[in-house]
Protein backbone atom coordinates (compact mmCIF):
# COMPACT_ATOMS: atom_id res chain seq x y z
CA UNK A 1 0.00 0.00 0.00
CA UNK A 2 1.58 3.51 -0.67
CA UNK A 3 -0.12 6.89 -0.73
CA UNK A 4 0.11 8.96 -3.98
CA UNK A 5 -0.63 12.24 -5.43
CA UNK A 6 -4.27 12.65 -5.89
CA UNK A 7 -8.02 12.31 -4.93
CA UNK A 8 -11.39 11.53 -6.42
CA UNK A 9 -10.50 11.23 -9.86
CA UNK A 10 -7.01 9.42 -9.73
CA UNK A 11 -8.48 6.37 -9.70
CA UNK A 12 -9.15 4.61 -13.45
CA UNK A 13 -12.40 5.83 -15.53
CA UNK A 14 -13.43 8.82 -12.58
CA UNK A 15 -13.33 12.37 -13.79
CA UNK A 16 -14.45 15.56 -11.56
CA UNK A 17 -15.41 19.15 -11.82
CA UNK A 18 -16.52 22.13 -9.78
CA UNK A 19 -18.17 25.78 -11.32
CA UNK A 20 -19.10 28.58 -10.02
CA UNK A 21 -23.14 28.55 -9.59
CA UNK A 22 -24.00 31.59 -7.75
CA UNK A 23 -24.90 30.06 -4.38
CA UNK A 24 -21.85 31.57 -2.11
CA UNK A 25 -21.80 34.71 -1.46
CA UNK A 26 -18.08 34.77 -1.81
CA UNK A 27 -18.66 34.01 -5.15
CA UNK A 28 -16.20 30.96 -4.93
CA UNK A 29 -16.64 27.83 -6.46
CA UNK A 30 -20.27 25.55 -5.61
CA UNK A 31 -21.41 23.17 -7.46
CA UNK A 32 -19.43 19.92 -8.01
CA UNK A 33 -19.89 16.67 -10.16
CA UNK A 34 -18.14 13.19 -9.77
CA UNK A 35 -18.58 10.58 -12.46
CA UNK A 36 -17.55 7.10 -13.26
CA UNK A 37 -17.26 6.63 -17.13
CA UNK A 38 -18.86 2.74 -16.60
CA UNK A 39 -21.67 2.01 -14.41
CA UNK A 40 -20.63 1.57 -10.67
CA UNK A 41 -21.58 0.18 -7.01
CA UNK A 42 -21.95 2.47 -4.88
CA UNK A 43 -22.48 2.25 -1.09
CA UNK A 44 -23.63 5.16 1.26
CA UNK A 45 -23.46 5.93 5.47
CA UNK A 46 -25.71 9.13 6.62
CA UNK A 47 -26.02 10.90 9.17
CA UNK A 48 -28.46 9.92 12.24
CA UNK A 49 -29.91 13.22 12.97
CA UNK A 50 -33.44 12.87 12.78
CA UNK A 51 -33.41 16.20 11.09
CA UNK A 52 -32.46 14.83 7.80
CA UNK A 53 -31.43 17.70 4.92
CA UNK A 54 -33.47 16.89 1.65
CA UNK A 55 -30.14 15.29 -0.22
CA UNK A 56 -29.82 12.73 2.69
CA UNK A 57 -33.29 11.59 1.98
CA UNK A 58 -33.41 11.64 -2.19
CA UNK A 59 -29.33 10.04 -1.41
CA UNK A 60 -30.96 7.15 0.58
CA UNK A 61 -33.71 6.57 -1.69
CA UNK A 62 -31.39 6.64 -5.19
CA UNK A 63 -29.05 4.08 -2.89
CA UNK A 64 -30.85 1.42 -2.93
CA UNK A 65 -30.32 1.21 -7.09
CA UNK A 66 -28.18 -1.96 -8.35
CA UNK A 67 -25.59 0.88 -9.86
CA UNK A 68 -24.48 4.30 -9.78
CA UNK A 69 -22.17 6.75 -12.29
CA UNK A 70 -22.49 10.16 -10.81
CA UNK A 71 -22.87 12.45 -7.44
CA UNK A 72 -23.39 15.89 -7.45
CA UNK A 73 -22.25 18.28 -4.63
CA UNK A 74 -23.40 21.93 -3.98
CA UNK A 75 -21.94 23.78 -1.13
CA UNK A 76 -23.15 26.90 0.22
CA UNK A 77 -26.73 25.63 1.34
CA UNK A 78 -27.16 22.47 3.40
CA UNK A 79 -31.00 22.64 1.49
CA UNK A 80 -31.97 21.61 4.92
CA UNK A 81 -35.32 22.54 6.78
CA UNK A 82 -36.86 23.57 3.08
CA UNK A 83 -40.07 20.86 3.58
CA UNK A 84 -41.36 19.13 0.27
CA UNK A 85 -39.66 22.26 -1.78
CA UNK A 86 -36.15 21.41 -0.34
CA UNK A 87 -37.16 17.84 -1.26
CA UNK A 88 -38.40 18.64 -4.77
CA UNK A 89 -34.84 20.42 -5.27
CA UNK A 90 -32.60 17.52 -4.21
CA UNK A 91 -34.21 15.56 -6.82
CA UNK A 92 -34.26 18.16 -9.47
CA UNK A 93 -29.94 18.09 -8.77
CA UNK A 94 -30.28 14.25 -9.66
CA UNK A 95 -32.14 15.00 -12.50
CA UNK A 96 -30.14 17.46 -13.96
CA UNK A 97 -26.94 16.05 -13.67
CA UNK A 98 -28.66 12.49 -15.28
CA UNK A 99 -29.93 14.32 -18.34
CA UNK A 100 -26.64 15.88 -19.48
CA UNK A 101 -24.73 12.29 -18.44
CA UNK A 102 -27.44 10.24 -20.36
CA UNK A 103 -28.05 7.72 -17.14
CA UNK A 104 -30.73 6.93 -15.28
CA UNK A 105 -31.53 9.69 -12.20
CA UNK A 106 -31.28 7.00 -9.39
CA UNK A 107 -27.85 6.70 -10.79
CA UNK A 108 -27.19 9.85 -9.06
CA UNK A 109 -26.10 10.80 -5.86
CA UNK A 110 -26.98 14.23 -4.30
CA UNK A 111 -24.91 15.85 -1.17
CA UNK A 112 -25.46 19.65 -0.17
CA UNK A 113 -23.31 21.42 2.34
CA UNK A 114 -23.85 25.35 4.35
CA UNK A 115 -26.63 27.03 5.63
CA UNK A 116 -29.82 25.98 7.13
CA UNK A 117 -32.99 26.88 6.31
CA UNK A 118 -32.38 29.35 3.13
CA UNK A 119 -34.05 27.84 -0.31
CA UNK A 120 -31.41 26.02 -2.43
CA UNK A 121 -31.45 28.32 -6.05
CA UNK A 122 -32.15 25.51 -8.03
CA UNK A 123 -32.48 27.50 -11.51
CA UNK A 124 -28.83 28.65 -10.89
CA UNK A 125 -27.95 25.41 -10.38
CA UNK A 126 -29.58 23.96 -13.60
CA UNK A 127 -28.10 26.34 -16.07
CA UNK A 128 -24.26 25.11 -14.72
CA UNK A 129 -25.25 21.89 -15.12
CA UNK A 130 -24.29 22.04 -19.15
CA UNK A 131 -20.77 23.20 -18.39
CA UNK A 132 -20.00 21.51 -15.02
CA UNK A 133 -20.53 18.22 -17.44
CA UNK A 134 -18.55 19.50 -20.22
CA UNK A 135 -15.55 20.45 -18.10
CA UNK A 136 -15.24 16.77 -16.37
CA UNK A 137 -11.76 15.81 -16.48
CA UNK A 138 -8.98 13.59 -14.84
CA UNK A 139 -7.37 16.44 -13.81
CA UNK A 140 -10.76 18.02 -12.32
CA UNK A 141 -10.44 16.32 -8.48
CA UNK A 142 -8.96 19.36 -7.03
CA UNK A 143 -11.12 21.38 -8.18
CA UNK A 144 -13.75 18.81 -6.85
CA UNK A 145 -12.24 19.02 -3.59
CA UNK A 146 -11.94 23.12 -3.64
CA UNK A 147 -15.63 23.40 -4.86
CA UNK A 148 -16.76 21.68 -1.88
CA UNK A 149 -15.33 23.61 1.26
CA UNK A 150 -17.54 25.85 3.40
CA UNK A 151 -15.60 27.28 6.12
CA UNK A 152 -13.04 25.06 5.49
CA UNK A 153 -9.08 26.71 5.00
CA UNK A 154 -7.67 24.40 2.76
CA UNK A 155 -8.61 21.10 0.60
CA UNK A 156 -8.76 17.97 1.84
CA UNK A 157 -7.40 14.93 -0.55
CA UNK A 158 -5.63 11.34 -0.79
CA UNK A 159 -5.08 8.49 -2.68
CA UNK A 160 -3.22 5.34 -2.58
CA UNK A 161 -2.29 1.91 -4.83
CA UNK A 162 -2.73 -1.65 -3.64
CA UNK A 163 -2.12 -4.35 -5.43
CA UNK A 164 -4.84 -7.17 -4.95
CA UNK A 165 -3.41 -10.39 -6.66
CA UNK A 166 -1.69 -9.56 -10.27
CA UNK A 167 -4.03 -5.81 -10.35
CA UNK A 168 -2.85 -2.72 -8.90
CA UNK A 169 -6.10 -1.16 -7.08
CA UNK A 170 -6.68 2.80 -6.66
CA UNK A 171 -8.42 4.36 -4.00
CA UNK A 172 -9.02 8.21 -3.92
CA UNK A 173 -10.96 10.60 -1.61
CA UNK A 174 -11.74 14.05 -0.91
CA UNK A 175 -13.99 15.68 1.78
CA UNK A 176 -14.68 18.66 3.94
CA UNK A 177 -15.88 19.74 7.09
CA UNK A 178 -14.55 21.89 10.11
CA UNK A 179 -17.57 22.92 11.71
CA UNK A 180 -19.98 21.03 13.28
CA UNK A 181 -18.48 18.14 13.19
CA UNK A 182 -19.87 15.32 15.18
CA UNK A 183 -20.73 12.18 12.98
CA UNK A 184 -23.19 9.48 14.37
CA UNK A 185 -23.03 8.12 10.71
CA UNK A 186 -24.67 4.44 9.39
CA UNK A 187 -24.96 2.69 6.80
CA UNK A 188 -27.63 2.71 4.20
CA UNK A 189 -28.38 -0.78 5.46
CA UNK A 190 -28.33 0.15 9.12
CA UNK A 191 -24.26 -0.83 10.12
CA UNK A 192 -23.77 1.79 12.44
CA UNK A 193 -20.42 3.44 12.89
CA UNK A 194 -20.03 4.84 16.74
CA UNK A 195 -21.11 8.63 16.15
CA UNK A 196 -19.33 15.15 11.17
CA UNK A 197 -19.69 22.64 9.08
CA UNK A 198 -21.09 18.92 7.65
CA UNK A 199 -18.43 16.62 6.99
CA UNK A 200 -18.97 15.17 3.30
CA UNK A 201 -16.71 12.48 2.47
CA UNK A 202 -16.58 10.91 -1.01
CA UNK A 203 -14.38 7.81 -1.98
CA UNK A 204 -13.41 6.12 -5.40
CA UNK A 205 -11.98 3.31 -6.43
CA UNK A 206 -11.36 1.18 -9.84
CA UNK A 207 -11.42 -1.97 -7.46
CA UNK A 208 -13.81 -4.28 -8.67
CA UNK A 209 -16.26 -5.43 -5.53
CA UNK A 210 -19.98 -6.77 -4.84
CA UNK A 211 -22.05 -3.84 -3.59
CA UNK A 212 -22.46 -5.92 -0.40
CA UNK A 213 -18.41 -6.35 0.29
CA UNK A 214 -18.54 -2.64 -0.49
CA UNK A 215 -20.88 -1.82 1.85
CA UNK A 216 -19.27 -4.00 4.96
CA UNK A 217 -15.73 -1.97 3.83
CA UNK A 218 -17.19 1.48 3.90
CA UNK A 219 -19.22 0.54 7.49
CA UNK A 220 -15.47 -0.70 8.65
CA UNK A 221 -13.63 2.26 7.19
CA UNK A 222 -15.64 5.02 8.78
CA UNK A 223 -16.01 3.44 12.53
CA UNK A 224 -12.38 3.98 13.01
CA UNK A 225 -12.00 7.16 11.12
CA UNK A 226 -14.71 9.81 10.19
CA UNK A 227 -16.74 8.58 12.89
CA UNK A 228 -13.80 9.20 15.53
CA UNK A 229 -13.66 13.38 14.77
CA UNK A 230 -15.30 15.79 16.72
CA UNK A 231 -14.64 20.01 16.25
CA UNK A 232 -17.32 20.88 18.35
CA UNK A 233 -19.64 18.31 19.90
CA UNK A 234 -22.79 19.10 17.14
CA UNK A 235 -24.13 16.57 14.63
CA UNK A 236 -24.73 17.44 11.06
CA UNK A 237 -28.34 17.38 9.47
CA UNK A 238 -26.17 16.18 6.06
CA UNK A 239 -23.50 14.38 6.78
CA UNK A 240 -22.45 12.22 4.30
CA UNK A 241 -19.96 9.66 2.52
CA UNK A 242 -20.47 7.94 -0.53
CA UNK A 243 -18.07 5.30 -2.01
CA UNK A 244 -18.46 4.37 -4.98
CA UNK A 245 -16.66 1.26 -7.27
CA UNK A 246 -16.41 0.88 -11.26
CA UNK A 247 -14.48 -1.93 -11.34
CA UNK A 248 -11.62 -0.78 -13.89
CA UNK A 249 -8.76 -2.03 -12.13
CA UNK A 250 -9.58 -5.58 -13.82
CA UNK A 251 -8.56 -7.29 -10.02
CA UNK A 252 -10.92 -10.74 -9.64
CA UNK A 253 -14.05 -9.18 -8.52
CA UNK A 254 -14.53 -9.59 -3.81
CA UNK A 255 -17.50 -11.07 -3.21
CA UNK A 256 -16.33 -12.69 0.12
CA UNK A 257 -13.84 -11.81 3.26
CA UNK A 258 -11.08 -12.83 1.73
CA UNK A 259 -7.65 -12.17 1.87
CA UNK A 260 -8.28 -9.72 -1.18
CA UNK A 261 -11.30 -8.03 0.82
CA UNK A 262 -8.60 -7.61 4.03
CA UNK A 263 -6.60 -5.60 2.05
CA UNK A 264 -9.10 -3.86 0.38
CA UNK A 265 -10.66 -3.24 3.57
CA UNK A 266 -7.87 -1.85 5.12
CA UNK A 267 -6.51 0.06 2.24
CA UNK A 268 -10.22 2.04 2.89
CA UNK A 269 -9.99 2.61 6.96
CA UNK A 270 -6.57 3.84 6.01
CA UNK A 271 -7.02 6.46 3.44
CA UNK A 272 -10.62 7.53 5.59
CA UNK A 273 -8.20 8.16 8.61
CA UNK A 274 -6.03 10.28 6.96
CA UNK A 275 -8.46 12.38 5.22
CA UNK A 276 -10.10 12.37 8.71
CA UNK A 277 -7.05 13.69 10.56
CA UNK A 278 -7.35 16.55 8.04
CA UNK A 279 -10.57 17.43 8.97
CA UNK A 280 -9.40 17.26 12.82
CA UNK A 281 -6.44 19.28 12.02
CA UNK A 282 -8.39 22.28 9.91
CA UNK A 283 -11.39 22.34 12.66
CA UNK A 284 -12.87 26.28 12.38
CA UNK A 285 -10.28 28.48 14.34
CA UNK A 286 -8.24 25.37 15.18
CA UNK A 287 -4.45 25.91 16.37
CA UNK A 288 -3.84 23.07 17.51
CA UNK A 289 -4.17 19.55 16.35
CA UNK A 290 -5.39 16.71 19.14
CA UNK A 291 -4.89 13.14 19.41
CA UNK A 292 -6.83 10.94 22.28
CA UNK A 293 -5.85 7.30 22.44
CA UNK A 294 -7.48 5.37 24.85
CA UNK A 295 -5.85 1.69 25.55
CA UNK A 296 -6.48 -0.84 28.32
CA UNK A 297 -10.19 -0.88 28.46
CA UNK A 298 -12.48 -3.75 28.75
CA UNK A 299 -13.63 -3.46 24.86
CA UNK A 300 -12.52 -1.68 21.82
CA UNK A 301 -16.60 0.27 21.92
CA UNK A 302 -15.28 1.02 25.56
CA UNK A 303 -12.30 2.56 24.61
CA UNK A 304 -14.26 4.78 21.68
CA UNK A 305 -17.02 5.96 24.49
CA UNK A 306 -14.10 6.91 26.24
CA UNK A 307 -12.01 8.68 23.69
CA UNK A 308 -14.90 10.56 21.88
CA UNK A 309 -15.70 11.43 25.25
CA UNK A 310 -12.49 13.38 26.00
CA UNK A 311 -12.32 14.66 22.35
CA UNK A 312 -15.62 16.47 22.64
CA UNK A 313 -14.58 17.96 26.58
CA UNK A 314 -15.02 22.09 25.93
CA UNK A 315 -12.94 22.61 29.25
CA UNK A 316 -9.72 20.28 27.91
CA UNK A 317 -9.83 22.01 24.16
CA UNK A 318 -10.43 25.68 26.09
CA UNK A 319 -7.08 24.29 28.01
CA UNK A 320 -5.16 23.31 25.16
CA UNK A 321 -5.82 26.45 22.82
CA UNK A 322 -4.57 28.05 26.24
CA UNK A 323 -1.32 26.28 26.53
CA UNK A 324 -2.72 25.19 30.14
CA UNK A 325 -1.24 21.79 30.76
CA UNK A 326 -4.83 20.94 33.06
CA UNK A 327 -4.91 17.20 32.33
CA UNK A 328 -7.44 16.64 35.13
CA UNK A 329 -10.15 17.55 32.73
CA UNK A 330 -9.47 14.81 30.22
CA UNK A 331 -9.54 12.33 33.69
CA UNK A 332 -12.71 13.98 34.84
CA UNK A 333 -14.17 13.45 31.07
CA UNK A 334 -13.33 10.23 30.70
CA UNK A 335 -14.90 9.60 34.04
CA UNK A 336 -17.87 10.61 32.89
CA UNK A 337 -18.21 8.34 29.87
CA UNK A 338 -20.10 5.70 31.17
CA UNK A 339 -17.63 3.08 30.63
CA UNK A 340 -16.36 0.42 33.34
CA UNK A 341 -12.94 0.56 34.92
CA UNK A 342 -11.08 1.32 38.24
CA UNK A 343 -9.74 5.32 38.68
CA UNK A 344 -7.52 3.70 41.05
CA UNK A 345 -5.50 2.02 37.85
CA UNK A 346 -5.97 4.37 35.05
CA UNK A 347 -1.92 6.09 33.91
CA UNK A 348 -2.11 9.35 31.56
CA UNK A 349 0.32 10.39 29.48
CA UNK A 350 1.39 13.89 28.03
CA UNK A 351 3.00 12.85 25.20
CA UNK A 352 5.67 10.17 26.63
CA UNK A 353 5.25 11.97 30.24
CA UNK A 354 3.35 10.23 32.67
CA UNK A 355 1.01 12.65 34.33
CA UNK A 356 -1.12 10.46 35.94
CA UNK A 357 -0.31 7.08 37.43
CA UNK A 358 -2.34 4.35 38.95
CA UNK A 359 -5.37 7.20 39.79
CA UNK A 360 -2.34 9.98 41.48
CA UNK A 361 -0.10 12.22 40.24
CA UNK A 362 3.29 10.81 39.06
CA UNK A 363 6.09 11.74 41.33
CA UNK A 364 8.31 12.49 38.49
CA UNK A 365 5.42 14.46 36.85
CA UNK A 366 6.90 17.95 35.84
CA UNK A 367 4.64 20.72 34.94
CA UNK A 368 6.83 23.18 33.52
CA UNK A 369 7.57 20.46 31.06
CA UNK A 370 3.95 19.81 30.28
CA UNK A 371 3.01 23.19 29.33
CA UNK A 372 6.16 23.33 26.82
CA UNK A 373 3.97 20.24 25.75
CA UNK A 374 0.77 22.32 25.43
CA UNK A 375 2.61 24.84 23.29
CA UNK A 376 3.16 22.40 20.38
CA UNK A 377 1.11 22.00 17.24
CA UNK A 378 0.42 18.56 17.62
CA UNK A 379 -0.99 17.37 21.17
CA UNK A 380 -0.87 13.81 21.81
CA UNK A 381 -2.94 13.24 24.88
CA UNK A 382 -3.05 8.74 26.19
CA UNK A 383 -5.40 7.15 28.62
CA UNK A 384 -4.72 3.65 29.74
CA UNK A 385 -7.02 2.19 32.14
CA UNK A 386 -5.51 -1.10 32.60
CA UNK A 387 -8.96 -2.91 32.18
CA UNK A 388 -8.58 -4.97 28.86
CA UNK A 389 -7.31 -4.87 25.58
CA UNK A 390 -9.88 -2.99 23.96
CA UNK A 391 -8.02 0.84 22.17
CA UNK A 392 -9.67 3.64 19.90
CA UNK A 393 -8.27 6.78 18.63
CA UNK A 394 -10.53 9.89 18.44
CA UNK A 395 -9.00 13.19 16.70
CA UNK A 396 -10.15 17.00 17.87
CA UNK A 397 -8.75 20.35 17.75
CA UNK A 398 -8.40 23.23 20.59
CA UNK A 399 -11.13 25.55 20.65
CA UNK A 400 -9.90 29.28 20.04
CA UNK A 401 -12.00 32.55 19.85
CA UNK A 402 -11.78 32.35 16.51
CA UNK A 403 -13.76 29.43 16.50
CA UNK A 404 -16.60 31.54 18.10
CA UNK A 405 -16.28 34.56 15.56
CA UNK A 406 -17.06 32.21 12.73
CA UNK A 407 -19.91 30.68 14.34
CA UNK A 408 -21.50 33.48 15.66
CA UNK A 409 -21.31 35.31 11.69
CA UNK A 410 -22.14 32.11 9.83
CA UNK A 411 -25.75 33.42 8.37
CA UNK A 412 -25.03 36.86 8.49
Amino acid sequence: MIAVKGGVATAIGFVANGVKAGIKKSGNRDLALLYSEVPAVAAAAFTTNVFEASPVKVSKLHIKNKTHQAVIVNSGNANCANGKTGYKSALAMAEYAAKGLWCDRREVLVASTGIIGCALPIKKIADKVPGLVCGLSKDGGRGFAETIMTTDTVRKEFAIKLKLGSSTVTIGGACKGVGMIYPAMKTASGSRGKGHATLLAFITTDAAISKRMLEEALGEAIEGSFNMVSVDGDMSTNDTCFVLANGMAGNARITKRDANYKKFAAGMKYLSCELAKMLAADGEGATKFVEIEVRGARTDRDASTAARKISVSSLLKCAIFGEDPNWGRAAAACGAAGVDFDPARMDIYLGTMRALSSGAIDRNYDKERARKFFKTKSVKIAVDLKSGRGKATAWTCDFSKEYVAINSEYST
